[in-house]
């Protein structure tokens, strides 16, 4: 595939992940003032979520002139291939882990407050609900999944060698 369709399928990949992540941040802290309780990991993974998805929509959306010239990239061409493939890393892991989670045994009582919303951003919405494995496979393990993404996303802008 040519390295400028890879740029804009990034860029639109890049940006969609950032409004979920984004969006999930807003989630949280519109939560945070309901009856679920008042923990500070509400706050830490608002914040971690609303900086890494707003990386994510100035990624998509700056020049690339300019994001290349504030990582120190002189080649331009190549540079979304490495955040591109670690979404795609981060994405894939993110969605086995959730799928898997769900189908863990009751006994081993992985509900610790810290652990779920760790390992599944979009757990928020299982406060409310019980999601059907149909709903867990179509709907919150690709949302779980794009979080993650744009967190690899950062972590493949920030770690390339230059």
């Amino acid at each position: 595939m040519p390295v400028r369709a890879v740029n804009v399928i990034a860029r639109a990949v890049f940006f969609l992940s950032g409004v979920v992540a984004l969006a999930i941040a807003a989630l949280y802290t519109m939560l945070h003032g309901s009856d679920l309780p008042r923990q500070s990991e509400w706050t830490i993974f608002a914040v971690v979520l609303s900086l890494v998805g707003g990386v994510n929509v100035l990624l998509a959306i700056l020049p690339a002139s300019w994001t290349a010239r504030a990582c120190r990239i002189e080649d331009k061409s190549s540079l979304f291939s490495l955040p591109f493939r670690m979404f795609g890393a981060f994405a894939v892991v993110s969605y086995l882990l959730t799928v898997g989670l769900f189908f863990t045994p009751r006994e081993w009582n992985l509900t610790g407050f810290l652990w779920t919303f760790l390992a599944c951003p979009v757990y928020v919405v299982r406060v409310n609900i019980d999601p059907s494995p149909v709903e867990l496979f179509l709907v919150l393990a690709p949302i779980d999944a794009t979080v993650y993404g744009t967190i690899g996303t950062v972590f493949g802008l920030c770690f390339r060698r230059r």
